[in-house]
């Protein structure tokens, strides 16, 4: 059996009631999936690989998925971001490290001043950082999956009522 540690680290914001208002009305997200590491490649997680099934998944939930350029001209820019880290330890390495890390962000207006906007995280889930066995990255592509559910729960749960 393959070794998994897995350890959650603190977030800017969290899925709680309040940021799960933040997604009522939310119809569609732009996915950005950040580049992994060619070494994390060779082991099977591609980017493309992630990115497909996570659009997969918020497409067969009744999200619908921006490009980048209609993500721009959409309502707040939503853009749900992974970040998968995968680091061998040990040559050859007898551990992964792995992180994972998945936010919703989007414009935002500052209620004393609207005309000053940011670009903020507004739903996000605890990182988590673990280690797994060469052999064991089913794990964090189950975590990824795990992960893209809740968002998908927290999106379902504020926007039941408007369907």
């Amino acid at each position: 059996g393959a070794l998994v540690l897995a350890l959650a680290g603190p977030a800017l914001a969290l899925d709680t009631p309040n940021e799960r208002l933040s997604l009522g009305g939310l119809t569609s997200v732009h996915v950005v999936v950040d580049d992994l590491s060619p070494a994390a490649e060779r082991q099977g997680i591609t980017r493309s690989g992630l990115q497909a099934d996570l659009e997969g998944r918020l497409r067969r939930a009744g999200l619908g998925v921006l490009s980048a350029t209609d993500a721009l001209k959409a309502a707040g820019r939503p853009t749900l971001h992974l970040r998968v880290e995968l680091v061998p330890f040990g040559d050859p390495p007898r551990l992964w490290i792995y992180s994972v890390d998945l936010t919703l962000r989007q414009r935002t207006q500052l209620t004393r001043d609207r005309t000053i906007e940011t670009y903020t995280i507004t739903w996000s889930e605890n990182r988590q950082v673990g280690a797994v066995e060469p052999g064991g990255f089913g794990a964090v592509r189950d975590l990824v999956r795990a992960k893209v559910e809740l968002f998908i729960r927290a999106w379902q749960t504020v926007n039941e009522f408007r369907q």
